[in-house]
C-alpha cells in the first residue's frame, strides 16, 4: 500500500500500471451499476455481459495492484483467479449445481472488490469503503434466492460507493498508489 507522504520516481511502467489498476476499478464500478440496473429491469438469469464486466474490472485491478504485504497480494490474486475459473465452469455443471458454482465464483470476484476497498479505505482513509465488502457479501444471499429486486438494491449501492472509490483514485496523483518501493515484500 502506498504513502502518500513518500513521493517516488516513476518510470513508465509504474506510470500503466497506476492507471491499468484505476482503470479496473472504473470497469468494475460501471459493471457493478449494470448489473443493478439489470437486476432491476430485466429477467436475465445471470446478466453475463455485466458479470464479465464486474471480473475484468476486478482481474485488472488485481494484475496490476501496488501493495507492499505479499500475502494480502496472494490472497486477492488468487481469489480472483478462483473466481474467474469459477465463473467459466458454472456453464459446464449440472443444472442443480451451476447458480451455485456461479455464484460461489462471484462470491471469489467480489473478494477481490473488496479487498481493494479495504486497501483503499486504509490508506486513504475514504470512511465508507469498509461497508463494501459487507454490502457485496450480503448481495450473494438474494443473488442465489433469485430475488432480483433486493440484489439490485444493494449491489446499487456497492456501485455508487465502488463509483466513488474510482473517481477519489482517478483524481489522486499516480504516486500516491506506488508509495516507497523499498517497502515491497518481493
Amino acid at each position: 500500500m502506498a504513502d502518500p507522504h513518500h513521493v517516488p520516481t516513476l518510470d513508465g511502467f509504474d506510470v500503466f500500471t497506476v492507471r491499468l489498476y484505476r482503470l479496473g476499478l472504473c470497469i468494475s464500478a460501471v459493471g457493478l451499476a449494470l448489473l443493478a440496473a439489470s437486476l432491476l429491469v430485466s429477467e436475465s438469469s445471470q446478466d453475463g455481459l455485466c458479470w464479465v464486466l464486474v471480473f475484468v474490472g476486478a482481474a485488472l485491478s488485481a494484475a496490476n495492484m501496488h501493495l507492499y504485504d505479499k500475502r494480502i497480494r496472494w490472497v486477492i490474486g488468487a481469489s480472483g483467479w478462483v473466481g474467474g475459473a469459477l465463473l467459466l465452469l458454472a456453464p459446464h455443471v449440472p443444472a442443480a449445481w451451476s447458480p451455485w458454482v456461479f455464484y460461489a465464483g462471484a462470491g471469489f470476484v467480489f473478494v477481490v472488490l473488496s479487498g481493494f476497498a479495504l486497501k483503499e479505505q486504509f490508506c486513504f482513509k475514504i470512511a465508507f469503503l469498509r461497508l463494501v465488502p459487507l454490502v457485496l457479501a450480503t448481495s450473494l444471499i438474494p443473488l442465489l434466492a433469485e430475488e432480483r429486486t433486493v440484489a439490485g438494491m444493494m449491489l446499487v449501492m456497492a456501485s455508487v460507493m465502488y463509483g466513488l472509490l474510482a473517481v477519489a483514485k482517478l483524481r489522486m496523483p499516480l504516486h500516491f498508489d506506488i508509495g516507497n518501493k523499498g517497502a515491497y515484500q518481493i
